[in-house]
């Protein structure tokens, strides 16, 4: 009796004529199991296999029939793909679409997406095979993008058929064709806004959020970040209300994932504004114009937000935008937004002179003179007035009611100007530390010395500044003034610590004021002499490092005040000693050393002094006596 082993064998031996007999007795047997069942699939596996390739199309739809008639289990993976793949065999395009994955297999992308290219136009591609052609097309655009000269209008062929298919979405393809998508998008050759809306944003994938971060620790934005933000550039450009309503929801996401990225807040604020919600608008426009506000284009568009509701507002935020350095080829627009309303007041002269600036800017590049400023400078007013020499006088005045609209919810600070320093590698960059007054100890930042202008400030001097943290919890300030002051350092409050450990081997003392301020002092720095226990006076200010945060001890001094009672104590209590350590009833704990130096045995009754001290094995806080007084 025939065994499913001999079909194999003779299979092996690639006797595969022998072996197709063989599994049909095989399957003509009383009793069939899995395993023939297996021998018999693998057998026209073989033979559809061997007469796709050879061109002879006779047999085919007989095997085929066996095949797809078989009832064998598909559990087994590599089976279930050998029966897939021999079925596509058995139509009209099957040799065809075995042609285009051994030509893609072998790197040769063009013509395997040219072969199925025509499997696909005859509508013979199911989802693997258009998902094969898919694939194709991403590797071959590859190779045009890398190529010297790129071949711009094949590429977005391939991307136009692409989005026809019928692939599996959301998966690693589509992410990957979007990828290059953003790439074109980047270099301004494809409009990812509507690439994006034809590609469904809602397939992004969870891993397309992640941010890169290189090996340096720069980084950098994720695929989802750049492509919203390219196709929210374009909405906000655009007029097309449609557009702008579908990539609001995805801005919003990306927003909410991303807030330290300013440029979508800046397309959220353009699209809101575009869309007519201006009090929207406003909310993002400010942030804009906070964290960019030496750029002329952020008070640009913060103008034209308010420009509805309060004309002052908009004229201030225009002067502002004027104030800030820029090429006077980008400025145009706003330019003449500032002379029509300095006609408004009749100052002619002023506006002349901005309307010169736009005309003398715009033959400069070569560029048609905008069709605004050649009607004013057309009328009579225009030759018969003298131009000023300059506005920035009318800038300032009126580039209060910008930063009044800009700082209006931020409070006052009061703050104490510190020393300057520079970073190594940027020294032409100085900065300036500046302690921000708190409940407690002052805030350490440190600001741009250009922030201080001209005024002659020393270490010490009271000031007061409008700011804040951004996400990143940099510290950007936005105002500075001077503050009147009787004295230096008025914003450091005067503490009390306790000295809870010396390390003379280190030369550095440890103290402690409360559970949460607590630092060491080199001895060097100190006058006089300190024993554990005693009480020292502290001005001193709270800083962030990548480390973490810290205390800067600014000026030290031995005083007579004492601490807080949560922090330093005097004590009366009977101690229990075991293996030299000793415990009292309040669980004070008893250092070896002065159980040794005080002899103090076990069930005996000390006093002495303790402090608040952290034990970081138990994660809490306890008390430790650093003295015991003598009996």
């Amino acid at each position: 009796m025939i065994t499913n082993k001999e079909v194999f064998a003779k299979r092996k031996e690639g006797a595969i004529d022998e072996a197709y007999r063989m599994a049909l007795e095989l399957m003509g047997a009383p009793q069939v199991d899995d395993w023939d069942r297996k021998a018999f699939c693998w057998t026209l596996i073989d033979l559809i296999k061997r007469d796709a390739k050879s061109g002879n199309q006779e047999n085919l739809p007989h095997y085929r029939n066996q095949l797809e008639g078989s009832k064998v289990d598909l559990s087994d993976d590599v089976l279930a793909k050998g029966i897939r793949n021999a079925l596509a065999l058995c139509n009209s395009h099957g040799q065809q679409i075995s042609q285009a994955k051994a030509l893609s297999k072998d790197g040769q992308h063009a013509k395997a997406a040219a072969v199925y290219r025509t499997v696909w136009a005859d509508g013979a591609a199911d989802k693997e095979t258009q998902t094969g052609l898919g694939w194709a097309l991403f590797k071959h655009s590859k190779e045009l993008m890398a190529a010297d000269s790129v071949n711009l209008g094949a590429i977005k062929r391939n991307l136009h058929d692409y989005l026809k298919l019928d692939v599996e979405k959301p998966s690693l393809l589509h992410a990957c064709v979007l990828q290059l998508a953003a790439k074109l998008a980047g270099q301004d050759k494809l409009s990812m806004l509507g690439f994006s809306r034809l590609w469904k944003l809602e397939y992004l994938r969870s891993e397309d959020f992640e941010r890169y971060r290189a090996e340096d620790g720069k980084e950098y934005p994720s695929l989802a970040e750049k492509v919203i933000q390219q196709a929210g550039k374009e909405a906000s450009a655009s007029t097309n209300a449609e557009d702008q309503n579908y990539m609001l929801p995805h801005i919003n996401a990306a927003i909410e994932r991303f807030p330290d990225n300013i440029w979508l807040k800046l397309d959220k604020a353009k699209v809101l504004l575009s869309l007519g919600a201006h009090d929207e608008a406003l909310a993002f426009g400010l942030q804009v114009a906070k964290a960019k506000a030496n750029d002329y284009w952020a008070w640009g568009l913060l103008g034209d937000i308010v420009s509805r509701t309060d004309q002052q507002a908009a004229l201030g935020c225009y002067c502002k935008a004027l104030s800030c350095p820029a090429d006077d080829k980008f400025t145009g627009k706003i330019r003449l937004k500032v002379a029509q309303r300095m006609l408004e007041c009749n100052d002619l002269s002023a506006a002349k002179r901005e309307i010169e600036t736009v005309i003398a800017s715009k033959e400069n590049e070569g560029h048609k003179i905008p069709e605004t400023a050649a009607q004013l400078a057309s009328q009579p007013w225009f030759a018969e007035s003298q131009a000023s020499a300059s506005n920035r006088a009318f800038y300032q005045t009126h580039a209060t009611a910008a930063e009044t609209l800009l700082f209006s919810n931020l409070p006052w600070q009061d703050a104490n100007i510190g020393e300057k320093f520079t970073v190594p590698g940027k020294e032409d960059k100085p900065k300036r530390r500046l302690f921000l007054k708190t409940s407690s100890v002052p805030t350490e930042v440190s600001i741009s010395e250009s922030k201080v202008g001209r005024k002659k400030l020393a270490p010490g001097n009271a000031v007061r500044i409008k700011g804040e943290f951004d996400d990143n919890q940099r510290f950007r300030i936005f105002v500075l003034e001077d503050r009147p002051s009787e004295t230096l350092w008025d914003v450091f409050p005067e503490k009390t610590g306790v000295i809870d450990h010396i390390n003379k081997d280190k030369h550095v003392l440890h103290f402690i004021v409360d559970r949460e301020i607590e630092g060491v002092i080199p001895l060097s720095e100190l006058s006089g002499s300190f024993v554990e226990g005693d009480s020292i006076g502290l001005r001193l200010s709270r800083y962030t490092s990548k480390k973490g945060q810290g205390f800067r001890v600014h000026q030290a001094w031995s005083t007579d005040k004492q601490p807080d009672a949560h922090v330093k104590k005097a004590f009366f209590e009977e101690v229990r000693v075991s293996n030299g350590m000793g415990f009292t009833e309040t669980d004070i704990f008893v250092a070896p050393p002065l159980v040794t130096e005080h002899g103090v045995e076990d069930g005996r009754k000390i006093s002495g002094t303790a402090v608040l001290s952290y034990n970081k094995k138990r994660a809490c806080w306890g008390w430790k006596a650093v003295s015991i007084d003598a009996e």
